[in-house]
């Protein structure tokens, strides 16, 4: 009987169809999982650099949610010109704010001038 409910939760999880399918799928869920667990660590480690440019705990939440609603906006507008521009244009102007971005963070320490580059940089897992 309670196998019956194991079988059940695990269709209703997906986690089935995901053992019954091809291994290119299970690559890509994988993959997508390390990519997120990445992005997440790297949430961690940000808000524990800021912590020690002495920045603080307001300012914190403030930068992590301008980050969070530009990265929403920066994503909306490339994902508006992807079909017009091309979306190997747009992969690569998405590349270089990211690389912009993680060069700001490598040089400067100024508050205000990181939060910029975290909005602008698209530092999120979308």
């Amino acid at each position: 009987m309670a196998s019956k409910y194991i079988v059940k939760v695990f269709e209703e999880l997906g986690l089935a169809s995901l053992f019954h399918s091809s291994i290119d799928v299970k690559l890509l869920c994988i993959q997508r999982f390390v990519r997120l667990f990445a992005y997440g660590g790297s949430t961690l480690i940000l808000v524990a650099y800021l912590a020690e440019l002495g920045t603080s705990k307001t300012k914190i939440g403030l930068f992590m949610t301008l980050t969070l609603i530009g990265d929403t906006m920066i994503s909306f507008i490339l994902t508006l010109f992807a079909d017009a521009m091309g979306r190997k244009a747009i992969l690569c102007l998405g590349a270089l704010l990211m690389a912009a971005a993680g060069a700001t963070f490598a040089i400067f320490e100024h508050y205000w001038i990181l939060l910029l580059a975290a909005i602008v940089g698209v530092i999120s897992p979308r």
